[in-house]
């Protein structure tokens, strides 16, 4: 990527990347404005451009005619099958001179350049929770979606549901004979080297996320987090029907069973049902 100008050429005073003609530059510059002028008239998603809106009603129609020839994936746009195929191939467009680590597009490369290295963090509103990129505070902002369990995805084979599409497909792959990483202690299969490293620590001990307040540790970056919001007294997730909040979201799924009634675990042996796993095992333990 050219960072200098010659005086035929145009320079981007964000990201100095240079383009050959002036309307190529302004075309960039739609990248560094958070302006979405372009709104979807069916779920009124707003796109930057507008072939991405065009591209995004296709999903709409369900038309996916843009087929990778490498994993026989499907897509509504020939701009998102080039970037799909380029993550095969690990063709990068950037790279980071400070890490070296590539990007497929600029958006990831400045996302990573301004969380990694300029130490830009993306509060969450709600929970305050913090993240060193745009994209993961706005996934993770679904999680506060007071109807984000009627959105959750099913999987088809054993019934589980999934808010995020992408927990969804490596669950399946769990299904196809797909979880290739095994623990080498106690033999269980993972779909991903992030899920077996994670499960190891169960085995080890190992707690690396360490609060900097009590010094407590914890063997993932979410234990922690939720563990921080006790010391700062933040409860991001309120009950609809008694308005009592809690810290975590289990906790209030959990406390939600006694407004409805639910009772998802049934003794086998007598058929008495309970809010909890926990307080099936105390109950199974009086059989005994």
């Amino acid at each position: 990527m050219k960072l200098h100008a010659t005086p035929k050429e145009f320079c981007c005073t964000v990201c100095q990347k240079v383009y050959p003609r002036m309307y190529m530059l302004k075309k960039h510059m739609v990248s560094h404005t958070s302006e979405r002028p372009y709104a979807c008239d069916i779920c009124n998603m707003k796109c930057k451009r507008s072939h991405e809106l065009v591209a995004h009603k296709k999903r709409h129609a369900g038309v996916k005619s843009h087929i990778c020839d490498i994993c026989g994936h499907a897509s509504g746009s020939a701009t998102n099958l080039k970037e799909h195929r380029q993550r095969h191939l690990q063709e990068y467009r950037f790279k980071c001179e400070l890490c070296g680590k590539g990007f497929y597009t600029n958006a990831e490369y400045q996302g990573h350049m301004g969380g990694y290295h300029r130490g830009e963090k993306h509060k969450c509103e709600t929970c305050g929770k913090e993240f060193p990129e745009k994209q993961y505070l706005v996934r993770h902002k679904k999680i506060h979606d007071p109807e984000r369990n009627k959105k959750r995805v099913p999987c088809e084979t054993c019934g589980k549901s999934f808010f995020f599409k992408g927990k969804l497909l490596k669950h399946m792959q769990s299904h196809r004979g797909e979880a290739n990483y095994i623990c080498d202690i106690c033999g269980k299969s993972l779909s991903s080297g992030v899920y077996l490293r994670t499960h190891q620590r169960t085995h080890t001990g190992e707690k690396p996320f360490m609060c900097d307040i009590c010094g407590k540790a914890f063997n993932t970056s979410d234990y922690l987090s939720v563990h921080k919001r006790t010391h700062t007294g933040v409860k991001p997730y309120t009950c609809k029907e008694c308005g009592k909040r809690f810290t975590q979201c289990s906790s209030l799924s959990v406390h939600m069973r006694y407004h409805t009634g639910e009772r998802p675990y049934k003794c086998e042996l007598c058929g008495k049902a309970f809010i909890t796993k926990t307080l099936l095992k105390t109950h199974i333990r009086n059989h005994d």
